[in-house]
């Protein structure tokens, strides 16, 4: 909308500012502004037919001076509807960076609008970021058909909600696929409450809270001033955010798993490489993650899978040496 009503304002300065004069100084040039004088000088018959054949050029030029402006100003109609309409032709939307409520908001419109016969969300690198985000834009890359393509890097939220929701989704050669925890971790619980009691204790004294360890595990982030955008996330998710920590990351946890069974996936996809034996290895935090080979991802539901190059190598992939490698039965 905004940007819509910026054309709209450039095209209305350009129309005074250059058609109109323009058109004028035409006029100007073809007579319309100065009629021709009739002195005694110009009374004789040669100048009386010369002024009858310049009359009807003058009418001509005038004639194909107005063609020119209404060409001018259809093509100006054009280029708006073009850009009102963009997002119906969208069929490609980028991820580079951290997920936020702000990345909800700009692929929204194209996520939902798009009518292209092949949409594709492609994720160049992203390390993941904000869970509610990444879940809303999952949700919207299931319910209207995107493939999901990995460039580089799809980790945390991003593996857990955006790649999974392709309709078919694509892996390149050397991609990651790192996942290290979500909605089902055991100490996410635990972190919920000891945020609800701090804030209990401290109220509006707390402007910032980051509990879990960061880049490798599900962390659990407070921040006191809600932006615009992240308030949109909770409303499309159906969840409030004056809720305590414990009851809202229940409904979230609700939420994941109403999305992991409209996919068919086992929603402990995130969580597994956590548990049982792997245990260990995920408590010693010396790794920002686990992956899953091809097989595994599968098994857990994660099906339609391309290879672009024919093959998938993530032992390749320059943080390869920072994950371990967990097989689901």
């Amino acid at each position: 909308m905004l940007r819509c009503n910026g054309v709209v304002i450039v095209l209305r300065g350009f129309l005074h500012a250059v058609v109109r004069p323009a058109m004028a100084a035409a006029l100007v040039c073809l007579g319309s502004e100065a009629p021709l004088r009739t002195s005694a000088n110009y009374r004789s018959l040669p100048d009386a037919d010369k002024l009858t054949k310049i009359h009807p050029v003058k009418t001509t030029l005038k004639i194909l001076a107005a063609l020119v402006s209404v060409a001018i100003l259809g093509f100006i109609c054009s280029y708006v509807l073009y850009l009102r309409d963009a997002t119906v032709r969208c069929d490609t939307l980028t991820l580079t960076g951290d997920i936020n409520a702000d990345s909800f908001i700009e692929a929204r419109d194209c996520l939902v609008r798009s009518q292209a016969a092949k949409k594709t969300f492609v994720v160049k690198a992203s390390g993941g970021g904000d869970g509610f985000a990444a879940l809303a834009i999952g949700i919207l890359i299931h319910r209207h058909h995107w493939d999901v393509e990995v460039v580089d890097l799809c980790a945390s939220s991003c593996a857990n909600w955006i790649f999974p929701a392709g309709k078919t989704k694509y892996l390149n050669r050397h991609s990651l696929l790192l996942f290290h925890g979500g909605p089902h971790q055991a100490n996410i619980p635990e972190m919920a409450d000891k945020l609800d009691h701090l804030l209990a204790a401290k109220g509006t004294a707390v402007t910032s809270v980051e509990l879990g360890q960061k880049n490798q595990e599900g962390a659990l982030t407070f921040t006191a001033n809600k932006s615009a955008a992240a308030e949109e996330v909770l409303e499309f998710l159906a969840l409030s955010n004056d809720l305590p920590a414990v009851e809202k990351w229940r409904q979230f946890t609700n939420a994941s798993d109403r999305f992991y069974q409209q996919l068919g996936i086992n929603p402990l996809l995130p969580e597994y490489g956590q548990t049982g034996s792997y245990e260990p290895t995920y408590k010693s935090y010396k790794y920002g993650g686990f992956i899953y080979r091809l097989d595994s991802l599968r098994r857990l539901g994660v099906g339609h899978i391309e290879l672009q190059e024919g093959e998938w190598q993530p032992e390749r992939h320059p943080d390869y040496r920072h994950v371990y490698e967990v097989t689901y039965p």
